[in-house]
């Protein structure tokens, strides 16, 4: 059987026209690193996929994406979260990948990746590149702050916790708030207050950089995180940018390319 290797990229997707940047750098930095893999992508939101499908533009879940690759005879593909965490839409990504390879007489070969901060290692570089690709140098009292999703997702959130803990251990200035969860808007906001902070950069824990971080986030509405820390007092300096805008982010996706690759070779 002629080898025929490819990634799938499953991601949560995005309807904000300007975030597929972050994809679109994704995908560009793999075809150089992996001249000749063919790549597809995967949307995992169902409600990302029931807007883009009224607008013209679906996607494939998992589970359709898997199949088309097998029906187009694809014989290894590295399966790649784009998911910062193991929530709920990642437990249904593994449960897509586990089915495929329950099916009989299957001669696909996969490997799942995992979600970027359960691993601590990738956590922290993650927190070094995100420090590195700011646009000037934070002063001393400045705050770093990114701001994630969050989740109502039990196993979700004890990964933010442990991730939101890691951040002083990289630079003090660094706090990682959630939407949903905690530390939340209003116990960012005091810390920076009682920490002092005069100036705090502001950019998403996002893989792409969508509306709920151009609106919720960084947007001139009364509750974006921009405007509550404005009404303190607090300068803050947005910095709309998704993780996969950031080169030091998509090398550590381009490593697990790399890792599920060598392993579904090993399996053949």
């Amino acid at each position: 059987m002629i080898s025929r290797p490819g990634i799938l990229w499953a991601a949560p997707g995005t309807t904000c026209p300007e975030a597929r940047v972050g994809y679109d750098r994704i995908g560009q930095a793999a075809a150089r690193r992996f001249p000749g893999v063919e790549q597809r992508w995967a949307c995992t939101s169902a409600g990302i996929r029931r807007k883009l499908a009224t607008q013209g533009s679906p996607v494939k879940d998992p589970t359709e994406a898997l199949a088309a690759m097998r029906a187009d005879g694809f014989t290894q593909v590295a399966v790649v979260s784009l998911h910062l965490t193991d929530g709920m839409e990642f437990g249904e990504l593994a449960e897509a990948v586990a089915g495929v390879k329950r099916q009989r007489g299957n001669p696909m070969k996969l490997a799942l990746g995992h979600a970027l901060l359960t691993c601590e290692a990738e956590w922290l570089r993650t927190l070094k590149a995100v420090m590195e690709s700011l646009p000037l140098q934070p002063g001393d009292p400045d705050r770093i702050l990114l701001v994630a999703h969050g989740s109502r997702d039990a196993q979700a959130l004890k990964t933010l916790r442990m991730a939101a803990g890691l951040c002083p251990g990289v630079d003090r200035r660094l706090i990682l708030g959630m939407m949903l969860g905690t530390p939340g808007l209003d116990e960012v906001v005091r810390e920076c207050v009682a920490g002092g902070a005069k100036k705090v950069w502001v950019l998403p824990c996002m893989g792409v950089a969508g509306f709920s971080a151009r609106d919720d986030i960084a947007g001139p509405g009364e509750g974006s995180w921009v405007t509550a820390l404005t009404r303190v007092g607090i300068e803050a300096v947005p910095v709309i940018k998704g993780l996969g805008e950031i080169d030091g982010v998509v090398e550590i996706w381009l490593e697990q390319v790399g890792r599920l690759l060598a392993e579904t070779e090993s399996e053949s």
